[in-house]
């Protein structure tokens, strides 16, 4: 049994009014919510709050991870860097090799270079290589020269077709360009070597044998700056020439 809250009579715990003074012992229900007007949810107590159901957050999606790079990728990566850099050390090298001054073989003192008999065999020296082949070409065009008896550039180029004949004021620009002088009876010719460190000098007249002087580091390789001293019989060039002139 309990009383009343307004007229302290006893009532009994299920009745929804007291009998004496009508008045409500029950919690008025709560009103009714149109449909549609949103329901508000209370906040859960302190003490509901460990049972309250769990809030879902709405999951992120993340872009996919790049996959590790393998191992052979990473080495080819490395190998073709270093590769790159080799490359640009090289061309640097070269390029300053090539325009830096005082490193040009032209620009050494010129040197007249001890005659030499033809060479037997393939020399393996690449400076050999390079004063044989300038050599052997002055050979030819003073055996050419010989065999037509003048300087003539058309009659030489005639003689000659597989050699190019320049006058004697222009140099020689390689093996198979001859620049070719001639002062009274002497024709002087000059032969650059394919390196252009080396030229080949050669004299002929009526009178006299071929003399040859072959002379490194010259400033240009052209007839008219042949020395006045350095000059011999000994033709070199390669054993497989015409025999010497001299010898004939």
């Amino acid at each position: 049994m309990s009383a009343c809250p307004t007229c302290e009579q006893d009532v009994r715990p299920f009745w929804p009014t007291c009998r004496s003074c009508g008045a409500l012992l029950m919690a008025p229900p709560a009103p009714v919510a149109p449909i549609g007007a949103p329901v508000e949810t209370p906040a859960p107590g302190a003490d509901e709050q460990f049972f309250a159901p769990t809030v879902l957050q709405p999951i992120t999606q993340l872009p996919p991870s790049a996959p590790a790079p393998s191992p052979t990728s990473v080495r080819g990566k490395v190998a073709a860097a270093v590769l790159v850099a080799a490359f640009v050390v090289a061309a640097g090298a070269t390029a300053w090799f090539t325009v830096r001054p005082g490193v040009s073989p032209k620009a050494a003192t010129p040197t007249v270079l001890a005659p030499r008999a033809p060479t037997a065999g393939l020399p393996t020296s690449l400076s050999v290589i390079v004063r044989v082949e300038a050599e052997s070409a002055r050979h030819t065009a003073l055996q050419t020269i010989e065999a037509t008896g003048n300087a003539d550039l058309p009659t030489l180029a005639n003689a000659q077709p597989d050699y190019q004949w320049v006058a004697g004021n222009q140099p020689s620009s390689g093996p198979k360009d001859v620049s070719v002088a001639q002062s009274g009876n002497v024709v002087t010719i000059a032969v650059d070597a394919s390196s252009h460190d080396v030229c080949a000098f050669g004299q002929w007249s009526p009178e006299t044998a071929p003399l040859y002087v072959t002379m490194a580091h010259v400033p240009t390789c052209a007839a008219v700056d042949a020395p006045s001293a350095g000059w011999s019989t000994e033709p070199g060039g390669a054993g497989s020439d015409l025999p010497d002139d001299a010898a004939g």
